[in-house]
């Protein structure tokens, strides 16, 4: 009988060992791979071709297209005398051919020369079809209209809303309105106005109070 030499127990592992090695191996090269994989989709994900972004929304419509500081306006009639002037701190004009005022101020002239001054808070200007001349100026915010006569004789009206017709030189509003003289004091509920014929027609709730001059001096 032949007899072998006894073998140690390293001897007979190693082959086993080294097999490890190689699958241990394999598989470091695999998991690098796979890192690397990620890696490279992670930034194939940042830079996205501009192909596949989101298209641009558009830009909503400007609601208006023009807009002045300081802005001050003289109208003629067709005999070439001043009709009315208009000034206002600020103007903007929108695109439906109204024009938003800041502190307008409106000075309406007459034949007879004689002036009514209206002033008020802010305004909106409702121009002609087709044009640029004043339809209707609708003002608001303690609108006050004054004029001061030849025997230096003031008259006041205050409202909160009024509209004015430079055309025509009338004024209405459906609001509260009060008118104040020298001697007379009226409070109303809408009123109607027209300057040319010196004409104030209070629509309702009139209420008045009249103050007799004194003769002292």
């Amino acid at each position: 009988m032949l007899l072998l030499p006894p073998t140690s127990d390293s001897e007979s592992n190693a082959p086993a060992r080294a097999g490890l090695r190689q699958r241990s191996g394999r598989l470091l090269l695999a998991l690098s791979a796979i890192a690397l994989v990620l890696i490279f989709d992670g930034r194939r994900l940042l830079d996205v071709p501009p192909a596949l972004l989101p298209e641009p929304q558009p830009l909503l419509p400007v609601e208006y297209d023009a807009y002045a500081t300081g802005v001050s306006s003289v109208l003629y009639n067709t005999d070439g005398r001043v009709e009315y002037t208009l000034e206002a701190a600020e103007q903007t004009h929108f695109l439906d051919n109204t024009t938003l005022l800041e502190s307008p101020s409106v000075r309406l002239h007459q034949d007879s020369g004689a002036r009514w001054n209206i002033t008020a808070g802010s305004g909106r200007i409702h121009a002609v079809e087709g044009g640029d001349a004043i339809e209707r100026l609708d003002l608001q915010t303690s609108v006050e209209v004054y004029q001061i006569d030849a025997l230096d004789r003031r008259l006041t009206l205050n409202t909160e809303f009024l509209s004015v017709f430079p055309q025509t030189q009338t004024l209405s509003t459906d609001q509260a309105v009060t008118m104040v003289t020298d001697t007379l004091q009226q409070n109303a509920i809408g009123m109607r106005a027209d300057l040319q014929q010196d004409q104030l027609t209070f629509l309702g709730q009139v209420r008045g109070r009249y103050e007799v001059p004194s003769s002292q001096p």
